[in-house]
């Protein structure tokens, strides 16, 4: 009696799962049910489906391929020459807190609505710390446009390659209408973009656009350097830095193998073993076929939450996630004893708080201040400028076919 009735729920679950899987790649096509249509949607459309991909439908795959996509930057030399000359990330004392920095602004600017405050708060900040750099030329515009396009590239990539189901021409659509307004905002010419006079037809042709200039950059620039190995391992020791030492020649091997060979060559790193490329493939195929087949969607109320939605009584607020050094995380009962916590103990991983819990500024942060301590508590003008520009823009309302 109890072997039908569990084969019964199992099914009915199983019926569930095949009715709901899709629902929200077909909740973003819906307003767009052509190709026609896609010039009509606006920038917090676009946003909206960005956010979900983000935080709900593929908040793994999208968050590492983030995290990728200023690595693989390394390996053209005209970049990593720049930030092996300021030991921003060559040096293990600053490594860690640069690369927590960026991610900080860009969660700040991706995660929240195009008109909101920290949105353009976030980009005031990251205008500044850029500007000072791109004035004098040792940031070109191509360097700014290539990094921009991976940023948008990598994810439709990576979610292509790795998770159970590509992201379809809507979605698409959307990621290269919110990316272009993002590099807008960063005053990133386009000009070197096929339709660049002319305009494009939409976000999705710009996207494809984006991606024919991004390959040829690739293709001509990213040559091997001495600099981009320096500054690529800086990066691979923030990455294993919560990694056993028995298990760091297989994380290794992992990320080498999620490495194409034109950047494994440009960093002058070894190709991984056949061997490891097989269970990578496996486990990842399996993880695919899983999640497919066997999970519901992610309801709004599991999303992944990446900093504290308010302020603090000082004005500050706390990251919620880390990749290596808990940078920005307040020491709570959660941080320090929560499952995740647990198993970081176990491993010897970082952790909030304790000894030299101070060194990883548990106090949170300020927008204004993120960036490299030379520049805390300046740029106030130059920031509160950009916030007036920023905050200007019309078209936060207009469809892509009004830009």
């Amino acid at each position: 009696m109890a072997l039908p009735l569990y084969l019964l729920l199992l099914l009915s679950y199983l019926l569930l799962q095949r009715l709901l899987r899709f629902r929200r790649r077909d909740s973003h096509a819906l307003p767009f049910p052509t190709r026609a249509t896609y010039s009509t949607m606006t920038l917090s459309q676009a946003y909206e489906i960005h956010y979900a991909l983000t935080a709900m439908e593929f908040p793994t795959v999208f968050n590492q391929s983030i995290f990728f996509a200023p690595f693989k930057t390394y390996g053209i030399p005209s970049i990593s020459r720049l930030l092996a000359a300021t030991t921003q990330l060559s040096a293990p004392a600053t490594a860690s807190k640069r690369a927590a920095d960026t991610g900080v602004l860009l969660t700040e600017i991706f995660l929240h609505p195009p008109d909101d405050p920290r949105t353009v708060a976030a980009f005031a900040r990251m205008n500044y710390l850029h500007a000072r750099y791109r004035k004098v030329g040792k940031i070109s515009d191509e360097d700014m446009l290539y990094t921009l396009s991976l940023f948008v590239l990598e994810p439709v990539r990576w979610t292509e390659r790795y998770e159970w189901r590509a992201l379809g021409e809507v979605e698409r659509a959307a990621l290269g209408m919110y990316w272009r307004w993002i590099g807008e905002q960063m005053r990133i010419p386009f000009k070197g973009l096929r339709g660049a006079e002319k305009g494009w037809r939409d976000g999705l042709d710009f996207l494809e656009a984006l991606e024919e200039w991004s390959t040829k950059y690739e293709e001509r620039e990213m040559v091997p350097a001495e600099s981009n190995a320096t500054v690529a391992k800086g990066t691979v020791e923030i990455l294993l830095t919560n990694v056993p030492g028995w298990a760091r020649g297989a994380a290794m091997e992992g990320i080498r193998g999620v490495m194409e060979g034109r950047l494994r060559r440009a960093m002058l790193f070894e190709d991984p073993g056949w061997g490891s490329q097989v269970v990578l493939r496996t486990v990842l195929g399996i993880r695919k076929w899983v999640i497919g087949n066997l999970f519901l969607p992610r309801p709004y109320v599991l999303r992944w939450v990446w900093f504290t939605d308010r302020p603090d009584e000082n004005g500050r607020y706390h990251a919620m996630q880390y990749t290596d050094h808990p940078w920005y995380v307040k020491p709570t009962v959660a941080s320090r004893w929560g499952i995740s916590a647990l198993l970081l103990r176990l491993v010897g991983g970082q952790l909030p708080g304790g000894s030299d819990g101070d060194k990883f500024l548990p106090r949170g942060y300020k927008i204004d201040e993120v960036g490299p301590d030379a520049q805390i508590g300046k740029g106030a003008k130059e920031m509160e400028e950009e916030k007036i520009r920023l905050s200007a823009d019309p078209r936060l309302g207009c469809p892509f076919a009004a830009w």
